[in-house]
């Protein structure tokens, strides 16, 4: 099992897990908006879709293949949602940045390889850590 990530894996980690804690400040400040159940609602969805993030960065990190997809999926969503509301706001330039992040740094190569490296033929016996 390899020991060592490779750097395009920490930063889709590391992208993954900020925008997580993003969308869950985001539903706090949804919630308490003052908007009465629909705000609450809003912060309850963007809450799910933060720890449904942190949840696959978490995955991506113990280097388990079926993460990628949430990681790459839900940062391309986001990253489209704020692109959508850049001219108004630029502090969103931060954010978009985080989703390319997370976005290519699943993709990579050296990405790929750390995955594959961690799943074993079923006709090899498993290796000590």
């Amino acid at each position: 099992m390899q020991r060592t990530r490779p750097v395009g894996l920490i930063v889709a980690v590391a992208c993954s897990v900020l925008l997580g804690l993003a969308f869950i400040v985001f539903a706090a400040v949804s919630a308490a908006a003052g908007h009465g159940v629909f705000s609450i609602q809003i912060g309850v969805l963007l809450a799910a879709y933060g720890l449904i993030l942190i949840g696959a960065a978490v995955g991506l990190w113990l280097l388990r293949r079926w993460a990628r997809g949430p990681v790459a999926a839900f940062a391309l969503m986001a990253g489209f949602g704020f692109g959508e509301y850049l001219l108004d706001q630029p502090w969103l330039w931060l954010l978009v940045l985080l989703c390319l992040g997370a976005v290519v740094g699943a993709a990579l190569p050296s990405t790929t390889r750390a995955l594959k490296e961690r799943v074993r033929p079923a006709d090899r016996p498993p290796q000590r850590a």
